[in-house]
């Protein structure tokens, strides 16, 4: 996979140069399919604050660079149940294999994450 010069998606909210070389430099090892967590990323990229990652993730996810999921995760054992690519998708109700049983989602079972497009 190509790495993208992120530089101006940083520089657009005024993140130092730093900022833009850590960022560059985890962009350069993405691996499609590969899926992080905004925790891991704001501990990898270092921004001047959660609102500068929120919006050069925003960036990104818009620009293709990276696809914004919604992960169900189990209440039991904190395992992903399912990926869905917007909020309005998640359903109300849903199997959940790790414990056999369907089971009501609530926001602590919903996990923010970002995927390495295929074919970018």
């Amino acid at each position: 996979m190509s790495s993208p010069n992120l530089g101006n998606i940083t520089s657009k909210f005024h993140e130092r140069l730093g900022t833009a070389a850590r960022l560059n430099k985890l962009a350069s090892n993405w691996q499609p399919g590969e899926v992080y967590t905004f925790e891991h990323l704001y501990r990898e990229v270092l921004p001047s604050s959660p609102k500068a990652l929120s919006l050069i993730l925003s960036e990104l996810v818009e620009q293709g660079f990276l696809e914004k999921l919604i992960r169900v995760e189990s209440p039991f054992t904190g395992g992903g149940i399912k990926d869905f690519s917007s909020l309005n998708e998640v359903p109300s109700r849903i199997y959940d294999f790790h414990s056999d049983r369907e089971i009501e989602v609530e926001p602590d079972n919903l996990r923010v994450l970002f995927r390495v497009p295929h074919g970018r």
